[in-house]
């Protein structure tokens, strides 16, 4: 008889404001898929100095120590005060020959972040197409420096992932140097449809938590915006990942579930977020059921 897995939820504003802030990762050692190393990586990106924006690199080595990477390359924006700015990590395993670039996601604490998520108008990008941008220019500010730092062709396995504002930066560097596989998680429209056309042979692997309003942002349409193609990995309200496209009409019944949940059980609750759209778009929200489903 099989015993079903409960999976948790947080709707804590602390999992949310500050995905670092108590997260243990990695609780049961190095996940057997890419899917569950990649949403690992992206919230360990969000790791940083208590008295600055900058990566706690320590701590970031510690962790990944455990997980059998020999090396860490660490990017970030260097003309920021207080070590705002973009940010992003390559986690190197040289023993597999495998490399993670993971990219920072939004702090709603350093207005250089919120800037790039709010300057939305579209403007012509280098790979082609047309691209949201702020993103750009988060990516741009530490591009070279992670295109540098990037293994020779065939050298290693190389994966793309990030969260939020990350997610998209890895969804523009996909269109610079296309990697093995893309895994995005809570990621927003990041361009029109020349440029997402770009990226239709890439490996991709789209995750959206149940409500994430970020995954919704821009508007579609709105712009020209679009997500890139590929399979969208759906997480349900009973925090199952469902690995097909579900149809809208499968969606929406399922988020309005959620939504009247939400409501009762954490809306009004003392260090809650106030809405399951926003509570939804919390790293630790991902990680446990892409973990769960990728033993």
């Amino acid at each position: 008889m099989e015993v079903a897995i409960t999976i948790p939820y947080s709707a804590e504003k602390d999992d949310l404001y500050c995905p670092a802030k108590r997260a243990v990762f990695f609780p049961n050692g190095r996940p057997h898929s890419d899917a569950a190393l990649c949403v690992e990586l992206a919230r360990v990106a969000y790791c940083q100095l208590e008295t600055s924006f900058a990566f706690d690199q320590d701590r970031i080595r510690k962790i990944l120590a455990r997980i059998q990477f020999t090396d860490c390359k660490f990017f970030e924006t260097a003309t920021q005060p207080n070590g705002g700015g973009s940010h992003a990590l390559l986690a190197l395993d040289e023993k597999n020959k495998l490399s993670v670039l993971a990219f920072r996601g939004t702090d709603r604490d350093d207005p250089t972040d919120l800037m790039d998520d709010l300057s939305a108008y579209p403007q012509s990008w280098q790979a082609g197409g047309k691209a949201h941008s702020g993103f750009a220019k988060a990516l741009l500010d530490v591009w070279l420096q992670v295109n540098a730092a990037l293994p020779p062709v065939g050298e290693y396995l190389l994966l793309f992932t990030g969260h939020s504002l990350g997610a998209a930066m890895a969804t523009l560097a996909s269109s610079l140097r296309t990697p093995k596989a893309l895994y995005t998680f809570g990621s927003p429209r990041v361009g029109d449809q020349a440029f997402v056309s770009l990226l239709k042979s890439l490996d991709n692997f789209r995750y959206v938590d149940c409500c994430d309003l970020v995954a919704r942002v821009p508007p579609e349409g709105i712009l020209g915006y679009a997500h890139i193609p590929g399979n969208l990995y759906y997480i349900d309200f009973e925090r199952a990942v469902k690995s097909r496209d579900p149809d809208d009409t499968y969606i929406a019944l399922d988020q309005e579930k959620a939504e009247e949940d939400y409501l009762k059980n954490y809306a009004w609750r003392i260090g809650d977020v106030a809405l399951r759209a926003l509570a939804d778009h919390a790293p630790v929200n991902y990680v446990w059921p892409v973990t769960a489903a990728t033993p």
